[in-house]
């Protein structure tokens, strides 16, 4: 089995794996993005999305476009 393609959620560029033919155990597909993140989504309280999880990926440029404009805050690094 192999891992899909997947555009980046805010402009669409395709995103590829580094290890295109590499799937998880479970079936799950590994996060080995080429220049991109991939995020998850979690609706909360007052959201009608509510308790639902979702998926996606940024590429890196639209990442850090974010983060300069001050949309995306910075967390901590697992370095």
């Amino acid at each position: 089995m192999q891992a899909p393609d997947t555009p980046c959620l805010i402009c669409e560029k395709a995103i590829m794996y580094l290890w295109p033919d590499h799937v998880l155990e479970d079936g799950g597909v590994p996060s080995n993005l080429n220049n991109a993140v991939d995020i998850d989504i979690v609706g909360s309280y007052g959201s009608s999305f509510d308790l639902n999880v979702y998926h996606a990926i940024i590429c890196d440029d639209c990442l850090d476009k974010a983060i300069q404009r001050r949309r995306v805050t910075f967390i901590k690094s697992y370095l």
